[in-house]
């Protein structure tokens, strides 16, 4: 929690564009209840992230070995495995951090961009196949619009600061 206050003093917390002067995030969950399902959500990324580097790095390694030793490993896993694993991973991350409920549905529905990239692998129905497809791209493309217009607003708010010409500070020595 330290770290997201440091990142909030500095203005560098992920998902600014969705931040409200008086909006309230709380850092403290309350009740047993609470802090039992942030435990959970925190184990549930913990493991699902490596779970995800795991099967990736095997996945790699399964290409790679049959080049050395000439023949194929007996156990293959599809890529659809660490893509699902990273997405359940940032949403539950997403879902133990402090956020305004902007940034936790923009956070949520990325993770579940990956949790249906990795989905849509296993289908055998080219037309549902195609929809989800469809549906991650508008996750992704959303995502990356708001990234683009915030850096497009932060931009604009350097170059009218540079055109104002704001006074010169003055201090006790001047």
């Amino acid at each position: 929690m330290k770290y997201l206050a440091a990142l909030r003093d500095q203005g560098s917390i992920p998902f600014d564009e969705f931040e409200h002067k008086n909006a309230v995030v709380s850092d403290v969950p309350r009740g047993i209840a609470a802090r039992w399902t942030l435990t959970a959500l925190r184990v549930i990324s913990f493991v699902s992230l490596w779970v995800a580097i795991l099967t990736a790095a095997f996945l790699i390694l399964s290409h790679a070995i049959p080049l050395v030793i000439g023949r194929p490993l007996p156990l293959s896993v599809k890529s659809a495995v660490p893509l699902i694993a990273i997405g359940i991973s940032y949403v539950s991350l997403v879902l133990t951090l402090p956020r305004t409920p902007g940034q936790l549905l923009v956070g949520v529905l990325m993770g579940l961009a990956f949790v249906f990239w990795g989905a849509e692998q296993f289908l055998n129905d080219r037309a549902l196949a195609s929809f989800i497809d469809d549906c991650v791209v508008f996750l992704f493309v959303v995502d990356l619009s708001i990234v683009v217009r915030q850096n497009f607003r932060e931009c604009v708010s350097k170059r009218r600061l540079r055109k104002a010409c704001p006074p010169v500070r003055k201090t006790i020595e001047s």
